[in-house]
């Protein structure tokens, strides 16, 4: 315990999941009062991202299950709505015409809503890959290079997702390495290595254009003991991609689970993640539905085993709590609140003379601590 910390309280708390309070998030796509096609395409991205999670965890102040598969049915009729003859997609109406961001994002939620077995329109989802297999074609000539190279990026990344196979097909993954060998380091921008790299993560032939990207976020990242973020901007444009740091955080932390997920920083991105929520959700619809997916992949990677484990605290060589999870379950319980002497442990000052907190696990699966002076 550092100096400083003497004198004060500590508070211990444990849970199952990493995911313990994405509900809030959830919750609000879900209930966001207005309609645009990037809105909706969020709201389906949330809904097939939370599927699985929701279903394990039965997290409560949630829709009924039907409610949310009904909602999904009902959005992906709107998004056909907006579908223009050449496959994208307007912002509020067809004569507004296709913008090109938008559109790689309404063909990522067809993709996501597929995979997680949601009904489709198959004219709409062809007319949509057609878009992206000519997207140079649609992007405004006058965008910034920048720009161009992530919806590039982005497009190749759907692509792949929307093959539904688990490595991309010939085509898509030489776009992606000759995108990531024209494109000086410099001018590619983060959140578009980190699609590139989910699109040549099993790809033997791209072990070196991987390690560069790997190595390149290394260096790049802000830490923490316990957090990890990163810092990216554009020089010019970033409204025409709806940038923002977290969802470039998300989408690197996926990038980083499926090419790298022994690396130390999957954990640590997370909780920088989760710590940057407000009232227990990101800034906006962008930021929420990329964090939800990347949250997701983790559940889906490092929580898959239903864990069953018991938490124990000492402070000291003195037992203050223990707590046992069998299952799923979202909530975070205080060990120093289930002891048998309450009097002598619970708020009992940190000091030198009791020695360091301990924590230990007799477990099955993962789950996340939470330490609190």
């Amino acid at each position: 315990i550092m100096p400083s910390l003497v004198g004060s309280e500590m508070c211990i708390r444990d849970s199952s999941t990493t995911l313990h309070a994405l509900t809030d998030a959830y919750i609000y796509l879900a209930k966001y009062p207005y309609g645009c096609a990037e809105q909706i395409a969020s709201r389906v991205l949330a809904t097939a991202a939370l599927r699985d999670v929701l279903a394990a965890f039965k997290a409560e102040g949630l829709p009924d299950p039907k409610e949310m598969i009904a909602a999904v049915e009902r959005d992906l009729k709107k998004l056909q709505g907006l579908q223009l003859s050449n496959g994208g997609f307007g912002w509020w109406h067809r004569k507004h015409g296709a913008n090109p961001y938008l559109s790689v994002h309404v063909a990522h939620a067809l993709a996501r809503a597929r995979e997680k077995d949601f009904a489709v329109n198959q004219d709409m989802l062809r007319r949509t890959q057609s878009y992206l297999l000519n997207i140079n074609k649609y992007i405004p000539s006058n965008y910034p290079e920048e720009c161009r190279t992530t919806i590039k990026a982005y497009s190749l990344y759907v692509r792949k997702l929307l093959s539904g196979k688990q490595a991309p097909d010939k085509k898509t993954l030489d776009g992606a390495r000759k995108l990531l060998a024209d494109t000086p380091e410099k001018k590619m921008p983060l959140e578009a290595a980190a699609w590139l790299l989910s699109v040549v993560a099993s790809d033997p032939a791209s072990r070196k254009e991987r390690s560069a990207t790997l190595k390149r976020f290394g260096k790049l990242v802000t830490e923490t003991a316990s957090t990890a973020q990163f810092t990216s901007s554009y020089a010019d444009g970033s409204h025409l991609l709806l940038h923002s740091a977290r969802r470039t955080d998300a989408i690197i932390l996926e990038a980083l689970i499926n090419s790298n997920p022994q690396s130390d920083l999957v954990p640590k991105v997370v909780k920088g993640l989760l710590a940057h929520r407000t009232t227990g959700r990101w800034r906006n619809t962008q930021e929420n539905a990329f964090v939800l997916l990347s949250l997701d992949r983790y559940f889906e990677v490092f929580e898959a085993e239903e864990p069953y484990f018991v938490a124990r605290a000492w402070l000291g060589k003195d037992f203050a709590g223990e707590h046992d999870f069998e299952g799923r379950s979202t909530e975070f319980p205080t060990l120093l609140d289930d002891i048998r002497d309450r009097s002598r442990y619970w708020g009992w000052p940190i000091g030198r003379s009791h020695g360091e907190p301990l924590i230990s696990r007799e477990e099955i699966g993962v789950g996340a601590f939470e330490a609190m002076c």
